[in-house]
């Protein structure tokens, strides 16, 4: 998934999705990110959500959807992840 989808900026990662059968809009995949960098920084690393947490310092010089999957989704587990995405409003721990 990181090889087919890391070149690509937003719009065209979307574009790409689509074409895989995956049908979700930029909102969405927004607020599942969000969600899930918010937990990372104040569950996980348990830092301030502010400039100062590792988890934004981690993303710089990198491409995005690589900080995505490697510092952010890899940071969850497979039950953590099938838990959001059965209640979105759920808090994650």
């Amino acid at each position: 998934m990181l090889s087919c989808y890391n070149l690509r900026n937003f719009s065209e990662l979307l574009f790409q999705a689509k074409n895989d059968g995956f049908d979700f809009t930029a909102d969405e995949v927004a607020e599942v990110i969000g969600k899930l960098e918010a937990n990372v920084i104040l569950n996980k690393d348990r830092d301030p959500y502010d400039g100062t947490s590792r988890l934004w310092h981690r993303m710089w010089g990198r491409r995005h959807f690589e900080y995505l999957i490697n510092d952010v989704v890899n940071r969850h587990t497979d039950q953590e992840l099938r838990s959001m995405a059965q209640d979105g409003d759920q808090e994650i721990i």
